[in-house]
């Protein structure tokens, strides 16, 4: 805010401010600044990813995907986006795409929990679902750093039962 009060249309300031006002649920705040900062960069594949982030928010999924996946083309190597993507892409029912898109993210970087945790959903909401590669992909994601997740151990210990 107080780069903003400078410089009230830095692109990149705009884009943080609308992240922080994000992991605050002021979804309205965060639509407005981003709308600031696309203004100035239409075409910036963060702000694009942060656009993509308020619209799911917003429950807005095509729109959502719409953003998500302009950004992950302009920069293809970049895990997060993948992953926001996968996650747009698996709120629309479109679980094949969702996985190849988790699936990229882990292969550019190994190491991004949410994504493992992400592909372990997919994996077991597969018919039949493929319960030891949900539970290995659980245990990479918790390795990583990521809080458990209890709808994921629900899930687990549920298709666990069903053996």
């Amino acid at each position: 805010q107080k780069i903003l009060q400078h410089d009230p249309n830095n692109p990149l300031a705009l884009a943080n401010l609308a992240a922080i006002e994000l992991e605050e649920n002021k979804n309205a705040d965060a639509d407005k600044h981003i709308q600031a900062a696309l203004a100035q960069q239409p075409n910036d594949p963060y702000n694009l990813t942060i656009l993509g982030r308020v619209k799911f928010n917003e429950q807005d999924y095509d729109g959502a995907l719409n953003a998500l996946d302009r950004a992950a083309k302009m920069d293809p190597q970049n895990p997060q986006i993948q992953n926001f993507l996968g996650v747009a892409l698996a709120q629309k029912g479109m679980r094949v795409q969702a996985e190849t898109s988790f699936r990229k993210a882990v292969q550019i970087n190994p190491d991004y929990g949410d994504a493992h945790k992400n592909l372990a959903i997919i994996y077991l909401s597969a018919n039949p679902p493929m319960v030891e590669l949900a539970r290995w992909l659980s245990d990479v994601a918790l390795a990583a750093g990521v809080p458990p997740n209890a709808a994921l151990e629900q899930m687990l210990n549920a298709a666990g039962s069903q053996k």
